[in-house]
């Protein structure tokens, strides 16, 4: 039966990315959760447990739907749009970093490993995105398609994740789909739960959805998310969207923000970082701070000591110890759950690429900034254009998901943001010319 599973899961996605290819981004943006149906025992589930990597449904599946998607840009398109822009140039140089750290990791298989995934399962989904909204002939239904997907299928997963919680003999503590992380699950419903409010805040974004589609923003729906996602019991991407709103409403009340001054807080806040690392016991001040959070729930200090080891390795090893290798220079090696990776975006560039993490870190922290007074120059027409507004939103989303959780080969979130972004700004700066 887990064979058959398999293979419908496999079809099902593949004739999903020949069929519609935004539904199927939608699809393998989440595949965590659709590559553990066939290893799930739905008469009696069992928690505590998480799949492993899986070859077929979790690699290559994504790849054929990658290379699916771009065969039927380039067939049906006479002549393909895209336009170069500074995030290209950023998601290139660090993949050409990244390649080149090869050389210095003290662990190459590792690293060449994680290398592979960030190439092939990463970096395309912000450049397959780009082309395929950058080259559709309907860029609202191609949008509107991956968001009637991603609430259909968060709606989906959440019903049936409350059902198996619900009789399972022992459930986790921290409601999931079996076999997946709860980190990825919540992320794929607060995502979902985005989408709705934008809908009940925006009327012109809700007068873009068809009659039919409209009952899937209903509040029934919305309700078994919110529910699922507190069921989760997940901080990160709840905290990620409390944050985001916080960004959105600055933009609101047109807050600009003096980039100089915030450049030198920041270089000034991360130099005494470095002397409280290089100083004082960093274990023993986190320790301190395990009394704040429940017994089972520590994983602030993990974080914490995450946070000092990137900091030392960047004195310790200026040109850094590649990508995939960090729990090898992690300092409590009796936690193996908090010592895979830095726990965030600028911490593992820092202990990756050492320097130039480090000024690849001051890249992004500018270039974040200087579209914040970009979006404020222009927030009356921005904020009018649904469309924009939404990337807007989950782009910042997603950049707060990265400072909690996974790696550079995972944020696939945050790249196709990116990709929307990047594709959106162009249009939008495009329509501005034409008018002035």
């Amino acid at each position: 039966m887990e064979q058959v599973l398999i293979y419908c899961v496999f079809f099902f996605v593949i004739l999903v990315a020949i069929k519609k290819s935004s539904i199927a981004i939608a699809i393998i943006l989440n595949i965590n959760l659709f590559r553990a149906i066939p290893y799930v025992d739905y008469k009696k589930p069992y928690y505590g447990y998480y799949n492993e990597n899986d070859l077929v449904l979790g690699a290559i599946l994504p790849a054929i739907c990658f290379m699916i998607i771009l065969l039927k840009i380039f067939y049906k398109k006479d002549k393909i749009n895209y336009q170069v822009d500074v995030i290209d140039v950023f998601m290139i140089v660090i993949s050409l970093v990244m390649i080149i750290s090869l050389i210095i990791s003290p662990n190459f298989s590792k690293s060449i490993y994680y290398t592979g995934i960030f190439l092939f399962l990463g970096c395309p989904f912000y450049f397959v995105t780009k082309l395929l909204f950058s080259n559709t002939n309907n860029i609202k239904k191609q949008f509107f398609e991956f968001v009637f997907g991603l609430i259909f299928f968060a709606f989906t997963f959440s019903l049936i994740s409350l059902y198996l919680h619900s009789i399972a003999k022992y459930p986790y503590a921290r409601m999931t789909f079996p076999g997946v992380f709860p980190i990825p699950f919540c992320l794929f419903l607060c995502t979902a739960s985005i989408f709705i409010i934008i809908y009940y805040i925006k009327p012109n974004f809700k007068n873009a959805i068809t009659k039919n589609a409209k009952i899937l923003f209903s509040l029934p729906v919305f309700a078994i998310i919110i529910f699922s996602i507190i069921k989760s019991n997940t901080r990160g991407p709840v905290f990620s969207m409390f944050l985001a709103s916080l960004i959105v409403l600055g933009m609101f009340f047109k807050i600009k923000l003096n980039i100089k001054i915030i450049l030198a807080f920041i270089v000034t806040s991360f130099a005494g970082l470095i002397v409280l690392v290089t100083a004082f016991d960093i274990n023993k001040i986190a320790m301190r701070f395990i009394d704040l959070v429940p017994k089972d729930g520590n994983s602030l200090s993990p974080r914490l000591l995450a946070y000092a080891d990137s900091i030392k390795l960047l004195l310790q090893r200026p040109w850094g110890i590649s990508v995939g290798t960090f729990e090898d220079f992690y300092s409590n090696q009796a936690d193996s759950a908090g010592s895979s990776y830095a726990h965030n975006l600028f911490m593992e560039l820092i202990s990756s690429f050492g320097v130039i993490g480090l000024l690849l870190s001051l890249f992004i922290i500018y270039i974040c900034l200087y579209e914040y007074n970009f979006i404020i120059k222009n927030q009356k027409r921005i904020f009018s254009d649904y469309l924009f507004f939404t990337t807007i939103i989950l782009v910042t989303f997603y950049f707060f998901e990265t400072q909690f959780s996974f790696t550079l080969s995972t944020h696939k979130g945050w790249y196709f943001a990116l990709a929307l972004y990047s594709v959106f700004k162009f249009k939008f700066l495009k329509a501005k010319y034409i008018e002035n």
